[in-house]
C-alpha cells in the first residue's frame, strides 16, 4: 500500500557515485531473485537477496574499470565464508559475524584490512576488469560467493548501521576470531 521506492517512477535514471576503492569485481557471484549470477550481469531493477532475508531492488549501478596491475584483495575460497576464490576492491566493506566478541552482531571491515589473515592477500588485477557497485534506495548487505557478506551503498548515503573496525581494531578482532575458530 505504501510505496517504499520512489525511484521506480523517476523521469530520468537515478545516478549515484560509488566510493572509489569499493565495488564488486566481475566474476563475483551475487544471489539474485533468480539464483546466483555474476555481478557484471546485473541491471537496474534486478532484485538481490540481502542479509535481512529480503529481496531489494537495485536502483542504480556504478560501473568502472580497473586496469591490470592495480591493487585488489584476493580471498581464497573457504575463508570468510566464500565458497570459491574472489577478488575484492581494497575499500569494499566486508561484514563479519561478531557474536560473542562485540555487542553488535556484525562489524564491517575494509577488504584491505583482511590481508593480514590466512586466506587473504593483496594482489594485482591480472587483466582489465569491470567493477560494479549495486546501489540501493538504502544501504544493503548482499550475499556473494555463497556466504560472503558485502556492504553496498544506498542513495541516501550517510551513516551506516554497522560499526567499522579500523586497521588496528580489525587486526585485534581478526586475531581473536582466528583463535576462537582454530
Amino acid at each position: 500500500m505504501f510505496m517504499q521506492d520512489v525511484t521506480r517512477f523517476a523521469a530520468t535514471p537515478v545516478t549515484a557515485a560509488a566510493t572509489l576503492g569499493q565495488g564488486l569485481i566481475d566474476g563475483t557471484l551475487i544471489e539474485t531473485a533468480a539464483g546466483w549470477r555474476p555481478v557484471q550481469s546485473l541491471r537496474v531493477g534486478d532484485s538481490l537477496q540481502t542479509l535481512d532475508g529480503g529481496l531489494r531492488r537495485v536502483v542504480a549501478l556504478n560501473r568502472r574499470e580497473v586496469l591490470p596491475g592495480e591493487p585488489v584483495v584476493h580471498l581464497s575460497g573457504g575463508h570468510f565464508d566464500a565458497c570459491s576464490d574472489v577478488m575484492l576492491m581494497p575499500g569494499q566493506s566486508v561484514l563479519l559475524d561478531t557474536v560473542g566478541l562485540m555487542a553488535a552482531p556484525y562489524a564491517r571491515i575494509a577488504a584491505a584490512a583482511l590481508t593480514g589473515c590466512i586466506g587473504a592477500r593483496t594482489a594485482s588485477a591480472p587483466r582489465r576488469v569491470e567493477v560494479v557497485t549495486p546501489i540501493f534506495a538504502e544501504e544493503e548487505v548482499v550475499w556473494a560467493q555463497s556466504g560472503l557478506l558485502l556492504l553496498c551503498p544506498g542513495l541516501r548515503g550517510g551513516d551506516t548501521a554497522f560499526p567499522e573496525l579500523h586497521a588496528r581494531a580489525a587486526a585485534l578482532f581478526l586475531a581473536e576470531r582466528s583463535r576462537r575458530f582454530a
